[in-house]
């Protein structure tokens, strides 16, 4: 593989910084299910949006897939969709590798495949080894590309009965024979979270496997560091990868992640310093390796209580981060960890913060209208019923049949509801829609934009409304839809 140099996740909303900054940039690193909008049955795939395809193709940078739909730390393998869509994709932008997760993200329940809604943290026992290079093993022979796997953050304290986080990325490594991507500000949230530290993690990690490292910002939340993507390293990291970096033999990429919220808000002349100081750093790689041929220290081995398989855990941990009761032993164990409560917050923030963008003006309307308690008493109650989706368009729709089977009496609620289904369906497929009102919509939606509710009582009459599709780079204020967000 080549070396490719310093680079930058992308999300929808960076291409005039990827424009104006190609000095900074030597290589973008592309999330492929963040543009899958729809199930294409015609050919057991997704649908995606061509035209950011279409930019990404025109953009002469090489590129990198990260996927973050599917990780490869769970027993829940992806539906032949998933590689039959990213198969298209990589034809489509001829990336240099592939990544995913060490984590997982689907459990069983009495035969069914439940969504959790966030990155879960893998069983850390040979069983877990064995099950994450078994699905390593089979994204390569789907995809025919090299391979590796991501190290995650683990917001849970450590166990007594588990193989400690470097050894355990260690060993799935070797028994997959595959690389890494090192997220450095994983480990970091890790160590500042009271896990193993960064130095111990380092003791196990096989150097000549890093291809690839991941920096980011994170926040402080409940006494918890968050992996947030949320703006620049800070000094800490920058030291940490100044040492790592000049002990990787085969570093080929380090990639900077920032969440599009985020990158809106980080002064530009910030996150030029950021790539401009992993430039910097980029340029020291390997050095203490090539001086001192630098390897691993010894990472001694450990007995690990093999009680607990890995389904048990999934559908455990699963159900808690959703707020399920479950009654076994592991949950009594679990339930005193404090970090079970933390995830069940990012769950449940996650999964708002997707409704509320996917549903702008329905769910302001809602919230204004009843107030705030009892809006978290719906979205509470919603959750409750349906699982996690990886497509907003359908947690979008199975709240739409959520307010109307439960009546929920809100002057206009149902034709705003309409309206925004209409305007998805049609970001989508680009096909005319009307929506009949019987009354003037104009002053509610600009009452909406800003939050509150009309001054005045809206007109009654009858009107209909074309939605209609117009690209968001010409066109002002237009409906933009985000079709799979990373959490």
């Amino acid at each position: 593989m080549n070396e490719l140099g310093i680079g930058l996740v992308y999300f929808q909303g960076f291409e005039n910084f990827l424009a104006s900054h190609s000095s900074l940039i030597d290589v973008v690193e592309i999330e492929p299910q963040t543009f899958w909008y729809d199930k294409n049955d015609e050919c057991d795939a997704f649908k995606y949006d061509a035209d950011v395809m279409s930019f990404l193709g025109s953009y002469d940078r090489p590129k990198l897939f990260h996927g973050v739909g599917y990780p490869i730390g769970g027993t829940c393998i992806p539906p032949a969709q998933h590689f039959n869509t990213l198969r298209q994709q990589v034809n489509e932008l001829k990336p240099q590798w592939i990544s995913e997760h060490l984590s997982f993200n689907m459990f069983n329940d009495a035969g069914r495949e439940i969504n959790s809604g966030f990155l879960l943290p893998p069983l850390q026992t040979a069983e877990g080894v064995k099950i994450a290079a078994a699905n390593i093993r089979h994204y390569q022979d789907e995809m025919g590309l090299p391979f590796a796997f991501e190290t995650g953050a683990n917001y849970l304290k450590p166990r007594k009965n588990e193989i400690p986080d470097g050894l355990f990325v260690r060993k799935v490594a070797e028994e997959a024979d595959c690389h890494i991507l090192l997220d450095l500000h994983n480990i970091l949230v890790n160590q500042r979270n009271g896990r193993q530290s960064i130095r111990e993690f380092l003791k196990c990690l096989p150097y000549e496997r890093v291809i690839e490292l991941h920096v980011g910002g994170g926040i402080y939340y409940k006494d918890y560091y968050l992996d947030a993507h949320s703006g620049p390293s800070d000094a800490e990291l920058f030291s940490i990868l100044e040492e790592v970096a000049g002990k990787l033999p085969n570093l080929k990429a380090l990639m900077f992640e920032i969440d599009p919220e985020s990158f809106t808000k980080v002064p530009q002349a910030a996150i030029r310093n950021q790539l401009n100081t992993m430039r910097q750093i980029w340029d020291k790689r390997g050095y203490y390796h090539r001086k001192r041929k630098m390897k691993p220290a010894n990472c001694p081995e450990q007995c690990v209580n093999e009680a607990i398989n890995v389904s048990d855990w999934e559908y455990t941990l699963g159900k808690m981060v959703l707020g399920k009761v479950v009654d076994n032993a592991l949950s009594k164990e679990l339930i005193h960890d404090k970090g079970i409560a933390i995830i069940k917050d990012m769950v449940f923030n996650f999964r708002g913060s997707v409704l509320i963008s996917t549903l702008k003006f329905s769910t302001r309307l809602l919230r204004l209208s009843v107030g705030e308690a009892l809006f978290n008493t719906y979205v509470n109650e919603f959750f409750d019923t349906a699982a996690p989706e990886l497509l907003p368009i359908v947690a979008a729709e199975q709240f739409s049949a959520y307010i109307k089977s439960n009546q929920i009496a809100v002057p206009y609620l149902g034709k705003v509801l309409e309206y925004e289904l209409a305007s998805i369906h049609t970001a989508i497929d680009k096909q005319k829609r009307t929506v009949n009102f019987d009354f003037d919509p104009a002053p509610l939606f600009a009452a909406l934009q800003c939050a509150r509710m009309p001054s005045e009582p809206l007109v009654a009459k009858a009107l209909n409304l074309q939605v209609v599709f117009e690209n968001p780079e010409t066109t002002a204020g237009t409906f933009t839809f985000n079709p799979v967000v990373h959490n």
